[in-house]
């Protein structure tokens, strides 16, 4: 089936702080080393909203935005006719790194944190999937989705699932089972967040301003919900880790207060570019603080198959991206539950 010439996209563009759309862009065909991906799932992340608010002078004038993408292959270049894996029909999750394999982040299997292509990343520097079909160079992207896996379920795995996979991991040395772990914020990264820190058997008290987040708690097992850890029974310096996916002033203070000797601090959600942290306090109880970005394409490998076991249930609505700016907007308002997944199809 011959593929349109042409397509709808929505992204950046300079000077301008909401969505912009471009229409009658050109579908690209793949040169001999890339593939043509149809994209078939899109997500919505409050990294979007940043990116639109920070107007980052190092990125371009303008590009397709959406970096949550999984598809299947529609056309491959003509050295990859006969390859073993990219073959037209194949489904595949990207990363969001467009990682160059050779430099030190990358050899030590930190792919995430590269620095030899400075950066770059689908949809936050480069085109990316909000658009219906995407042209891949860097085939080391391209990760085989589980066949128990969706195309929706694809793309959450690769932020909302692995960030706070990847944030985890950094504490789970310091954890035991039976801990108690104190967790603010259940958008879409803090619902999957909530789900994984269960699966280890932890003692998790969830907290969100949100009413309706406490329903959301419940089932996906948090032993406590609050909309304020001040009015719990809970004592400070009493957790044994303390997961920030909001990023503000007022929960980082509340990690700081609640976490325990030896005890763990991780800040995920970016919700301030600025943090202060209590120097005396935290050296007192010999507190490790870690940031968190993302994850490796290992670890976004691992999410899927958790996801394809049925230990993470991602929470997603799929909605028609000629919806895309007025979700923007709905997020930008603090509207919206779980993860908002573009059908590109949909226009």
């Amino acid at each position: 089936m011959s593929q349109p010439t042409h397509q709808t996209g929505f992204g950046f563009a300079r000077g301008e702080k909401k969505i912009h759309r471009y229409d009658n862009l050109v579908v690209k065909q793949p040169k001999p080393m890339q593939v043509l991906l149809k994209v078939e799932a899109a997500g919505l992340c409050s990294s979007d909203l940043h990116m639109l608010w920070g107007q980052d002078k190092r990125i371009p004038d303008k590009f397709i935005m959406g970096h949550e993408i999984a598809g299947q292959i529609v056309s491959v270049g003509s050295a990859l006719v006969n390859h073993p894996l990219y073959k037209v029909g194949g489904r595949f999750a990207v990363t969001i790194a467009d990682s160059c394999g050779s430099c030190k982040g990358c050899r030590s299997g930190n792919d995430n944190m590269c620095s030899g292509k400075m950066g770059s990343a689908y949809g936050l520097s480069q085109d990316g999937g909000f658009q219906q079909y995407l042209i891949v160079s860097n085939l080391r992207t391209l990760l085989p989705i589980p066949k128990k896996v969706s195309y929706v379920e694809a793309a959450v795995a690769s932020d909302a699932v692995l960030t706070p996979y990847a944030a985890i991991q950094k504490a789970k040395p310091f954890l035991n089972p039976g801990d108690r772990v104190l967790l603010f914020g259940l958008g879409g990264l803090g619902a999957n967040a909530l789900q994984i820190l269960k699966s280890y058997g932890l003692y998790v008290v969830a907290c969100d301003l949100k009413p309706e987040a406490k329903e959301l708690a419940q089932k996906f097992g948090a032993d406590e919900f609050y909309n304020d850890i001040n009015t719990s029974k809970h004592r400070p310096e009493t957790f044994q880790a303390c997961f920030d996916f909001v990023g503000f002033q007022p929960t980082f203070d509340g990690c700081q207060k609640y976490v325990s000797e030896k005890g763990v601090i991780v800040i995920v959600g970016l919700g301030r570019a600025r943090l202060q942290m209590k120097n005396y306090e935290l050296a007192r109880r010999e507190v490790k603080v870690f940031f968190s970005f993302g994850g490796t394409s290992q670890q976004q490998i691992e999410c899927m198959q958790w996801v394809a076991e049925g230990k993470v249930k991602p929470v997603a609505n799929i909605v028609p991206i000629k919806e895309l700016p007025a979700y923007f907007d709905k997020l930008e308002k603090g509207q919206i539950q779980g993860r908002i997944v573009f059908d590109p199809a949909k226009l």
